[in-house]
C-alpha cells in the first residue's frame, strides 16, 4: 500500500482527467471507458415476486472525480408499513464521502483523481476477489498473494478488471419500516482517465501512461520529451507517476533508484495504430501488408504471421462479425487494433471508412460472409480489425514522416520497447472478467508467484523452470532445436528487475495459441504429448498437454531407483534428494525405491494427464469465470474432483492415507538412523555435527528428524534441551 508520505506528496499534485472503486462486479466484454454512466443496479432486500418492502436507489449527478451527486432511495411498500429511518453507508476503499446519511436522499461527493490513482495502486497489489470469494482449494494466508505489481520500476500494465474495481464506489441504504430492515444498493461508475494497456514501453499517444517505481524514502522523476511535445509528468514525487504522450515520439524518463545510487532510465517510444491486414486468402484467413512479410519473412528475421494467421487471434473480429446477433462495437476495444473514441491516435475507430462501416448493417447482422463485404467496402477499418501484432507489440508508426514504415525509428525488432513476457500483455484482453479472466485466475496461481521467481530466477540452474525467462532460454536446449546441454545451467541474460514467473507465454506461444477457447478448446502448448528427456531421467510418452507440465514437475536428479542402485551408491550422487514438485515421477512411475518402477500410473493415461483434473475437471472461480467456462488458470484441483471418476472419493482423503504411510516410513528411517548412531557411540566413537556440536552420549538425543538440506537427504538431531 502506498506510504502516507506517498499520498502527502499526490495530495500537491497537479490532478489528471476524469475519474473509477472495489466490489467484485464486471460487465462481460464491455471495456471500461464504457462503464461510466452504466444503469445503476438496484439491489432488493428479499429476493420474491412481491417483498414486504422494495428498496432501490436512483443517483443523479456526474460520475467525474470530485463531483457531488445525489443518490435517493426509492422505496416501493406492500405490507402497509411505514418508514421510520433511513441509514446510508459505504461499501469498500473506494475515495468517496457521504453528507446527510440519514435522510431519504444522501449526498455523494467522489474524491479527485489522484485519490483514485492511490486506490488503483492498492488494488494492483491485492487479489482479484475477496478471500470469501475464492474456491475452497484456494487458501490465501497472510502474506501469501504473490501476483500483484511488483516492486520495481516499470511502466505498469492494467487491465479491465482493475480498472472497473478503481472505478466503482457502491452505496448502500439500510430503511427502516414499522415491519423490518431492507436494503438497496447502488453502483456509481466514476469516469477515469486511465485505459488498459499492456506494460510495454511502445505506447500509443494519448493515453496516460501510468509508471511505478521501487519503495524507497523519495523519488526524483524526470521527463525529456520529443521536441514540439507538451507532455508533463504528475506525481513526480510519487511513487506512482504518470503522463500522457501527446505526440510522436521518444519521452526519456528517469529516477534515481536509491538503493545503488544509480539513475534509471526508461525509454519509452510513443507512436501511432498502422494496422496490417490488406486481405484474405482461400482459405479466409488474413494476408499481412506486404512492407510488413518483406522482413518478417523467416529469414534472419522471423516470421510471426505464417502461424498467428491460423490462430483464434487473427479471426476473432471476422467470425463474430459473420455469425454473432449478439457481438458489437462494445467489443472493439480487444477485437481491433486502437480501438477508444475518447482519444485520437489512428485506432480503427478514425479509419477514413469507419463511421460507413458502422452505418453499412453489417454489425449484428448474420448469418453471411459480412467480413469479405467489410474487406471490399471498407478496407481502412478491416486493416485494423481482429487481433494482431500491435495489440500485444505497441504501434508499428512512431515518428512522424516515418509511418510508411513498419517500425520507424526503433532500434530493435526483438528490444525490450516492443517484447515483454509479462502476463500483462495477455491481460489487456485475457483480464476482462466474467467471460475473460484467465490474467486474474492466474494471478491466483502458484506460478504468478514473483517473490519465488526473483530468488531463484537469477540460479542458471533453477531459472530453468523458477521463471519464465530462464525457461525460454532452456526449452529449445531441451527440445534438441538449439545445440548445448540440457542438464548444463543456462547463461542468465536478464536482471533481477527482468525477471518474470511462469507467464502466459511459459507454456503457450502467443503466436500459435490455437482458435477454439471455452471448454472445448484447441489451445496449443509450447510441448504436447511426448516430453523430452527429462533431468530425472526418463521421457513420458502420450501424456496430451500435460507435457508441459512434467518438464519442470519432476524430480530433476537423474534416474534413481532400485534398478541403478548400485551405480549411484557410494558416490557423490547418493545423497541427492529428490527435488520438490516430483509430479511427474509419481504419475509415470520412476524414480522410487521399494516400488515396482517403469508402470505409468492410470492417470498418466488420461487424455491430458496433469491439466486434466487441475483445469478442466475443476472448475475455475465462479467470479472469475463465465458461467464456470473455459479451463481453471489456477492450476489448483478441487480436493473433490477424484470423485468425477472415483465414487466416494476425494483428494483429501487419499492424501491423508499416503501421508500417513510416508510419516511410517519416516519414523522407521529415523529409527534406523539413531540405532546407528547407537552402534557408533557403543565402539568408542564420537559423531561430529560439522563442528556445531559433538554427540558422545545418545541420551542427550531427543529425536532425529529425516530431512532435506539445499538438495541432499539430511538428518536433524534435536538434543534434550530443544537445540
Amino acid at each position: 500500500m502506498l506510504a502516507d508520505r506517498d499520498r502527502q506528496r499526490l495530495n500537491e499534485e497537479i490532478e489528471m482527467g476524469h475519474g473509477t472503486s472495489k466490489t467484485r462486479r464486471s460487465a462481460p466484454c464491455w471495456p471500461a471507458v464504457l462503464l461510466a454512466g452504466i444503469a445503476l443496479v438496484a439491489v432488493p432486500a428479499a429476493l420474491q415476486a412481491q417483498p414486504p418492502v422494495a428498496v432501490s436507489v436512483d443517483v443523479s449527478g456526474d460520475e467525474v472525480p470530485r463531483a457531488t451527486l445525489t443518490a435517493t432511495a426509492v422505496v416501493e411498500i406492500n405490507d402497509g408499513s411505514s418508514v421510520t429511518g433511513y441509514q446510508w453507508s459505504l461499501v469498500g476503499d473506494a475515495p468517496a464521502e457521504l453528507q446527510g446519511t440519514r435522510g431519504q436522499s444522501v449526498q455523494v461527493t467522489l474524491g479527485p483523481a489522484f485519490e483514485f490513482r492511490f486506490h488503483l495502486h492498492d488494488l494492483l497489489h491485492e487479489p482479484p476477489i475477496e478471500p470469501e470469494d475464492l474456491p475452497p482449494d484456494i487458501d490465501f494466508g497472510e502474506h501469501e498473494f504473490h501476483g500483484g505489481l511488483t516492486d520495481r520500476f516499470q511502466v505498469v500494465g492494467l487491465n479491465h478488471f482493475v480498472l472497473e474495481e478503481a472505478a466503482l464506489v457502491v452505496l448502500q441504504v439500510e430503511v427502516t419500516t414499522t415491519s423490518g430492515t431492507y436494503h438497496g444498493e447502488a453502483e456509481i461508475h466514476t469516469a477515469l482517465p486511465w485505459r488498459p494497456t499492456s506494460g510495454i514501453e511502445n505506447v500509443p499517444i494519448n493515453i496516460p501512461v501510468v509508471l511505478h517505481g521501487k519503495h524507497q524514502d523519495s523519488y526524483d522523476w524526470s521527463m525529456t520529451p520529443p521536441a514540439g511535445s507538451s507532455a508533463t509528468l504528475n506525481g513526480a514525487s510519487s511513487l506512482f507517476p504518470v503522463f500522457t504522450p501527446d505526440i510522436a515520439g521518444i519521452y526519456e524518463i528517469q529516477v534515481t533508484d536509491e538503493a545503488s545510487g544509480e539513475p534509471v532510465t526508461m525509454t519509452i517510444y510513443a507512436g501511432n495504430w498502422r494496422g496490417v491486414i490488406v486481405g484474405q486468402d482461400e482459405n479466409g484467413r488474413p494476408v499481412a501488408d506486404a512492407i510488413c512479410t518483406a522482413c518478417h519473412s523467416g529469414g534472419q528475421i522471423p516470421d510471426p504471421f505464417t502461424p498467428w494467421k491460423e490462430t483464434g487471434h487473427a479471426e476473432i473480429f471476422t467470425d463474430n462479425l459473420n455469425t454473432s446477433p449478439y457481438w458489437g462495437t462494445r467489443c472493439f476495444d480487444c477485437h481491433t487494433v486502437g480501438y477508444d473514441p475518447a482519444y485520437a491516435n489512428n485506432g480503427i475507430d478514425e479509419a477514413s471508412d469507419y463511421q460507413a462501416f458502422l452505418n453499412s448493417g453489417l454489425i449484428g447482422n448474420p448469418p453471411g460472409d459480412d467480413w469479405t463485404i467489410m474487406l471490399q467496402q471498407f478496407p481502412m477499418s478491416a486493416k485494423k480489425a481482429n487481433v494482431q501484432c500491435e495489440n500485444c507489440h505497441g504501434p508499428n508508426s512512431s515518428e512522424p514522416g516515418l509511418d510508411t514504415l513498419a517500425h520507424g525509428w526503433i532500434p530493435t525488432v526483438e528490444g525490450e520497447p516492443r517484447v515483454s513476457i509479462s502476463s500483462d500483455v495477455c491481460a489487456r484482453c485475457h483480464g476482462e472478467p466474467l467471460r475473460h479472466a484467465r490474467f486474474q485466475q492466474w494471478q491466483l496461481s502458484p506460478h504468478a508467484n514473483y517473490d519465488l521467481a526473483i530468488s531463484r530466477g537469477g540460479s542458471g540452474s533453477c531459472g530453468r523452470c523458477h521463471s519464465g525467462n530462464g525457461f525460454l532460454e532452456w526449452l529449445p536446449v531441451l527440445t534438441g532445436e538449439k545445440e548445448g546441454d540440457p542438464t548444463a545451467s543456462i547463461e542468465v541474460t536478464y536482471t533481477s528487475d527482468e525477471i518474470h514467473p511462469q507467464t502466459c507465454v511459459t507454456c503457450h506461444d502467443p503466436h500459435a495459441v490455437g482458435t477454439t477457447s471455452g471448454a472445448e478448446n484447441d489451445a496449443q502448448m509450447r510441448i504436447e504429448g511426448n516430453t523430452p528427456p527429462l533431468l530425472a531421467g526418463f521421457q513420458a510418452f502420450g501424456v496430451g498437454r500435460g507435457a508441459i507440465c512434467m518438464t519442470c514437475h519432476n524430480s530433476r536428479r537423474g534416474l534413481k531407483h532400485d534398478g541403478n542402485f548400485d551405480e549411484v551408491f557410494g558416490t557423490s550422487d547418493a545423497d541427492r534428494a529428490p527435488h520438490a514438485g516430483a509430479q511427474a515421477d509419481i504419475v509415470m512411475g520412476e524414480n522410487a525405491y521399494m516400488v515396482n518402477t517403469g508402470i505409468r500410473g492410470a492417470h498418466s493415461l488420461i487424455e491430458d494427464s496433469c491439466t486434466q483434473c487441475h483445469m478442466e475437471e475443476t472448475a475455475p472461480p465462479d467470479l472469475l469465470s463465465y458461467n464456470q467456462g473455459g479451463t481453471n488458470h489456477t492450476f489448483r484441483a478441487s480436493p473433490a474432483v477424484c470423485a468425477n471418476c472415483h465414487e466416494g472419493l476425494t483428494a483429501t482423503g487419499i492424501q491423508a492415507a499416503v501421508e500417513a504411510m510416508n510419516e511410517h516410513l519416516k519414523g522407521l528411517i529415523e529409527d534406523e538412523l539413531f540405532d546407528l548412531i547407537v552402534a557408533q557411540l557403543d565402539q568408542g566413537y564420537t559423531i561430529d555435527l560439522d563442528g556445531e556440536r559433538t554427540i558422545t552420549d545418545a541420551a542427550a538425543i531427543e529425536e532425529i528428524v529425516l530431512t532435506e538440506f539445499h538438495g541432499r537427504q539430511g538428518m536433524a538431531v534435536v538434543f534434550a534441551n530443544d537445540t
